[in-house]
């Protein structure tokens, strides 16, 4: 029972949501073909691959992987072998080549050192509101911090231990005030979380002036979320992605910029730091990277 549950929380939330809908597109594939429930679990490699190509020409390559990664996470939760292999792969393959292009998304446009001077222009530092948007705004910059990580998803609740509180920011340790941000809960590590590395910055979005303003302006104490805001009456709020990004998108529009998205503060900040001479490793190493993936944004 403790492995099951451990099991069950090998994956972040998000993850579990977008492997909830592909599993559901398996099922419907198997009620389609008459595939009997005995066969579903543990499938034949014959299955996965008909259900892979089920869509070929139809959806990005991405996709049908990322279908097949919940057909697979369902089979190790259930105990069940895995018979995806070779042909699965050459399947997997062929299903990316026939995608059509109006599957493929555009790059996503990073968030840059100049949009954030734009923020510094545009938003009151005094409201509470806009004070917690541009903390946010930096930290998750230059941070290269997924917002999942900093927000709370709800406005008037958060779930302990996934959001950073005020103590979660250490004091400055560097002369330059730099400090460590403790991450309680991550999309790579889970509960173990990480540190993230809030650099004193030159210029008009240093994170570090940032933040102290926001602590400031709003009050946080030790044991409140850290990204949050007072409203009128002087209760806390947290602020969540919706209202993040909203805010942001609203000053950007006025300036020009399209639409901008949650992950392209992270891959921002790491084009930033890559195209000022940053060292890769010491970019990797700050921004948590797993793997040299982070390299593509080097543009």
């Amino acid at each position: 029972e403790k492995v099951q549950r451990a099991m069950q929380n090998a994956w972040a939330d998000s993850t579990l949501d977008k492997y909830g809908a592909s599993l559901e597109a398996y099922f419907h594939f198997c009620d389609k073909e008459q595939v009997s429930r005995r066969q579903r679990l543990p499938a034949d490699e014959f299955l996965l691959c008909a259900f892979a190509a089920s869509r070929a020409g139809e959806v990005a390559g991405g996709t049908a992987r990322g279908a097949m990664a919940a057909v697979k996470a369902w089979h190790i939760v259930n105990g069940e072998q895995w018979n995806g292999g070779i042909r699965l792969r050459y399947t997997l393959r062929g299903v990316e080549k026939l995608a059509p292009s109006s599957s493929k998304r555009d790059e996503r446009p990073p968030v840059t050192a100049a949009m954030l001077d734009v923020l510094d222009e545009e938003l009151d530092h005094n409201d509470p509101k806009d004070a917690a948007v541009f903390a946010t705004a930096c930290c998750a910059f230059w941070g290269q911090a997924r917002l999942g990580e900093l927000l709370s998803t709800a406005q008037g609740s958060y779930k302990q231990g996934r959001i950073p509180l005020g103590a979660d920011l250490k004091p400055p340790s560097s002369r330059a005030g730099s400090r460590i941000l403790r991450l309680p809960y991550t999309k790579t590590k889970g509960e173990l979380g990480e540190d993230a590395m809030i650099c004193r910055q030159r210029g008009r979005s240093d994170p570090i002036h940032a933040v102290e303003n926001h602590l400031a302006v709003n009050d946080i104490q030790a044991d409140l979320p850290l990204f949050a805001y007072r409203n009128e009456r002087g209760d806390l709020k947290c602020l969540t992605r919706k209202k993040f990004l909203g805010r942001c998108n609203e000053v950007w529009a006025r300036h020009g910029f399209p639409t901008h998205t949650g992950h392209a503060f992270r891959i921002g900040g790491t084009t930033e730091l890559l195209i000022a001479g940053v060292s890769p490793e010491v970019v990797q190493a700050m921004g948590r990277w797993k793997s040299d993936a982070f390299k593509v944004y080097w543009r």
